[in-house]
């Protein structure tokens, strides 16, 4: 899968159109068209700023051997997440995760008991589903 592919699937997934990948990168309409067409290349500058407004890397955007394959996912993820995700491989899974629930400190959020990384885990989908609006 080349560049352009990859611009338009990945402008699908963000639901972006050309208009607003184009304000997104400071282009017009008609040279995001020519890009996403094949019919221009993109400048190496211009190439990083559209993978950066799209939340991929530039490797990924031109180089035609990194496709998704049956096996792997594409997802839009918050800079929070990928927070996470950095500090998980990073310090690896047991340790971010004590981390995360702040088990080291023996305190949770608001003073409460700290749990275990395998308590946190089990409660991880219980607290997503609960929105603290106080």
């Amino acid at each position: 899968m080349g560049y352009q592919e990859k611009l338009q699937r990945l402008c699908a997934l963000k639901g972006l159109d050309q208009s607003a990948l184009a304000s997104k990168v400071g282009l017009s309409k008609s040279s995001i068209s020519r890009i996403m067409s094949g019919s221009q290349e993109p400048k190496l500058s211009l190439a990083y700023e559209l993978a950066k407004a799209l939340g991929v890397t530039l490797d990924y955007l031109a180089d035609e051997t990194l496709d998704a394959g049956p096996t792997d996912q594409l997802l839009m993820v918050t800079d929070d997440e990928l927070t996470i995700l950095k500090m998980t491989r990073r310090l690896g899974t047991n340790v971010a995760l004590d981390r995360l629930l702040n088990v080291g400190t023996g305190r949770g959020v608001n003073g409460e008991a700290g749990l275990s990384a395998t308590q946190g885990v089990e409660n991880l989908g219980k607290e997503s589903s609960h929105k603290d609006v106080s």
